[in-house]
């Protein structure tokens, strides 16, 4: 595997901001903790998995990662290796941050998910 770059906390807390955009976004990124399988959510912005490559590609994660990803026409894709601990962190950082942008209700709903998912993160060391 390659040397790999890894992209600085504020890049990432940026990166977790693209996903606060609405309750759809949070919730398949949290999924993403639960079933270990990547998403791409526009052309700009993905968050891949192990279980999304082949054996043989050199970009790779390791099966206890993820790969966060931006790109925009005319730049060079940006990503970030992160562990799924990590990402956690970056959601329950994301729901403190950008939370006021949702309802009590989606609110709830996103917390609710979150405990799944550190419950999952938890058992399955």
């Amino acid at each position: 595997m390659k040397e790999r770059n890894v992209m600085s906390e504020e890049w990432n807390k940026k990166f977790i901001r693209g996903i606060f955009i609405n309750k759809k976004r949070v919730l398949k990124c949290i999924d993403i903790i639960l079933t270990k399988t990547g998403v791409v959510f526009d052309e700009v912005c993905m968050i891949l998995t192990n279980n999304m490559f082949e054996n043989w590609e050199e970009n790779q994660c390791n099966k206890n990662e993820v790969i966060l990803s931006m790109s925009f026409p005319g730049y060079s894709d940006e990503v970030s290796y992160i562990t799924y601990e990590q990402l956690f962190n970056l959601l329950e950082y994301g729901l403190r941050v950008f939370g006021e942008r949702f309802n009590n209700l989606d609110k709830k709903e996103i917390s609710e998910r979150l405990e799944k998912a550190k419950f999952n993160l938890m058992n399955h060391k």
